[in-house]
């Protein structure tokens, strides 16, 4: 039967700012839904979730006995990942489980799953809590195409998706997506200072720089033009933006900057992967 046309049970391991997150959108994506929250702390859960979410909340699988779930989105620390799906398997046996865990490869979530199981992992980013993230997913071979609909429903109600081609796309990917609300954080810090060393107070170029870039941001959401061309646009020749620029993109500045934090935060995420394995 659809995972859309009957009530759809969801069990969602982790109830942190992620997890909270993804129930929110699903809450708001399906109709039909009955949604568990296994957690071992029952307040942090309901504090997060909030009195108008409809949903069950558990701090102990034993208390779901032998009922079944559709579906299972594992929101919890990479190290728990195999423990946590291993703790709730007796209530997996049939049911897509959507994991998470950051660094924690498919061969090691299989450790924790029932055979008739189906695996996905997904990459969602900090942004999922506004609904302006950004994820990345890839299945094994066991994905229907409703599983991937219903995949791109979820996550889709938190932002946007992709899905990679192989498994080894999402570290790559996490360098981007993963950790770049990290980079553009950064920017927006160092902007601020600049901008109160120039002399403007802290309250203005606080304002400042969080509007430059959710104005910035809007405009590469809204407009169609590349952000080479958008950069050009705001870039008159001779003019401040060009003299800024002049700096920013001399050969080893944000160029080379940028290049090594991607690779550093890429190389990591593949360390990440093979402590999980």
């Amino acid at each position: 039967m659809s995972l859309f046309s009957k009530r759809c049970s969801v069990l969602l391991i982790g109830c942190g700012n992620m997890g909270s997150a993804i129930a929110r959108a699903l809450n708001g994506a399906m109709a039909n839904l009955a949604l568990t929250v296994f957690d071992s702390d029952e307040e942090k859960a309901k504090r997060l979730l909030g009195e108008q979410l409809e949903v069950r909340i558990v701090s102990d699988c034993a208390v779901l006995g032998a009922e079944q779930f559709d579906v299972c989105v594992v929101a919890v620390k990479p190290g728990d990942a195999v423990r946590a799906l291993l703790s709730a398997q007796a209530n997996l046996q049939a049911s897509l489980i959507i994991s998470i865990a950051a660094g924690t490869p498919l061969s090691s979530l299989e450790r924790g799953v029932a055979p008739n199981s189906r695996l996905v992992r997904v990459m969602p980013n900090l942004a999922a809590s506004v609904r302006k993230a950004i994820s990345v997913g890839y299945a094994d071979g066991a994905m229907s195409s409703e599983d991937r609909e219903f995949v791109e429903v979820v996550f889709g109600a938190i932002g946007r998706f992709h899905w990679l081609i192989s498994e080894d796309e999402i570290d790559l990917a996490t360098a981007i997506t993963g950790s770049g609300p990290g980079y553009v954080f950064s920017f927006a810090q160092h902007l601020q200072q600049a901008a109160e060393q120039i002399g403007i107070s802290k309250e203005a170029a606080d304002l400042f720089a969080r509007q430059v870039i959710v104005g910035a941001a809007g405009l590469l959401d809204q407009d169609a033009r590349s952000p080479l061309e958008l950069k050009q646009a705001v870039a008159s020749p001779g003019g401040t933006t060009a003299a800024g620029l002049t700096v920013l993109e001399q050969a080893e500045a944000m160029p080379w900057l940028l290049r090594q934090a991607v690779g550093a935060a890429a190389a990591r995420a593949r360390e990440l992967a093979i402590e999980q394995n």
